[in-house]
């Protein structure tokens, strides 16, 4: 009987210490405790991102003489290619940039060459 409540003290104890030391359990976190998740990563000024097979943000508004840079995020190669011609960044490896300087005023939509198909699309707007 002298074992079982040293045992049911030891537990308590060490129970009582996890939830001090902040692993108490998170209703919402079967595995314990929860933290706050690192945010996603935003872009920079005039950034635009390629990841997750997307362009981020999707549309980016900038005033003429702007420059834009696109960077790969992915794991995999991309492009920056304008529906219209007005600018073409070829292959971009992962993790390489590129910049785009804009010049005049008006609405570009553009594309990713290997995956507009996936969705991969995107809009500058030059004010």
């Amino acid at each position: 009987m002298q074992t079982t409540r040293f045992t049911t003290a030891l537990f308590t104890l060490f129970t009582l210490s996890l939830v001090g030391m902040g692993c108490s359990k998170d209703s919402s976190n079967p595995y314990g405790s929860s933290s706050t998740a690192p945010a996603a990563a935003t872009a920079p000024p005039n950034t635009v991102l390629m990841s997750g097979m997307t362009f981020s943000p999707a549309t980016i508004t900038i005033t003429v003489g702007t420059t834009v840079t696109w960077k790969n995020n992915d794991g995999i190669a991309h492009t920056s290619t304008s529906d219209t011609g007005v600018w073409d960044t070829g292959n971009m490896a992962a993790g390489a940039s590129t910049t785009t300087t804009f010049n005049k005023a008006g609405t570009f939509p553009y594309q990713c060459t290997y995956h507009a198909s996936m969705g991969m699309r995107g809009t500058v707007i030059v004010q």
